[in-house]
């Protein structure tokens, strides 16, 4: 947990565009995963990353799991330049944290279905090179995605509350979603060590990711949620929302546990579809 004055300047010196520090925590994740990989499957991502074509269908050059981490968001902000409606829905599941019914899937394009989509296709060596290829960069921004607590789990506000910050100003367009989306996440990411802890060998269910998302749903209530003054699932909370000094610190901790839980999910996610 950052102290309070290291919170307030890691806050202060990290408050740009959410957009590309959000990048910064995808690349978190892949990064931890990577160290967990397994020979075979490491084999399988390098080969599976030769020729790697970007945003513009031009080379990439990207070699590790860490820079293609962020693939799924650059092709969204190139496609809604000509359809608004370009992947919408694609990267959440908005799973009511008062409810234990799941969110609506239209078509099955939300986080957790498409997740167990794209790893059946990285799974078939049938496939083509290029459709494991970009099956491979779904997987591995979505399940950072998932792991993000309002990715999988709101509340009447939805994300786009209003919100002020203790200690900092926001720009006019945030909203708590992307506060803890990226101020937040950038707040956790400062000054981390991580602690390095073995992944799991066991066999995942296809149905993982739809099990990680209800957890995730379930602590977005839990940690996010009801620590907020006057939360109530009766009741709207009343904007702006107010994030104080002791909320910021108790969220750096949820998000370094997410990110850690996601890296170390998606290598064994990933150990299991590589496998020789």
């Amino acid at each position: 947990m950052l102290p309070r004055l290291l919170l307030m300047a890691a806050l202060l010196c990290i408050s740009g565009g959410a957009r590309a520090w959000n990048a910064q925590g995808h690349a978190a994740v892949a990064a931890i995963a990577e160290a967990q990989l397994s020979p075979a499957a490491l084999r399988q991502v390098s080969a599976l990353l030769v020729g790697d074509l970007d945003r513009n269908e031009k080379s990439s050059g990207r070699k590790h799991l860490s820079e293609i981490a962020s693939w799924p968001d650059e092709i969204r902000d190139e496609a809604v330049k000509t359809d608004p409606a370009a992947y919408k829905g694609w990267h959440v599941r908005s799973n009511q944290v008062c409810s234990e019914q799941l969110g609506a899937c239209r078509d099955g394009n939300c986080v957790d279905q498409l997740i167990i989509r794209y790893a059946a296709v990285l799974a078939d060596r049938s496939q083509p090179q290029r459709a494991r290829n970009e099956a491979l960069k779904w997987v591995v921004h979505l399940l950072g995605d998932l792991h993000m607590p309002l990715h999988s789990g709101v509340n009447r506000n939805g994300g786009g509350a209003k919100v002020l910050v203790t200690g900092m100003s926001l720009k006019p367009e945030d909203t708590f979603h992307t506060v803890w989306d990226g101020v937040l996440l950038n707040a956790a990411l400062a000054g981390w060590t991580r602690q390095s802890q073995p992944v799991s060998r066991g066999r995942l269910a296809v149905d993982s990711p739809t099990q990680w998302m209800i957890e995730t749903r379930d602590l977005a209530r839990r940690e996010v949620y009801e620590p907020l003054p006057g939360f109530s699932c009766d009741a709207k909370l009343r904007e702006p929302i107010v994030l104080d000094l002791a909320y910021q610190q108790h969220s750096v901790a949820v998000i370094r546990a997410q990110i850690e839980r996601a890296g170390l999910r998606l290598a064994q996610l990933l150990n299991q579809l590589l496998a020789d």
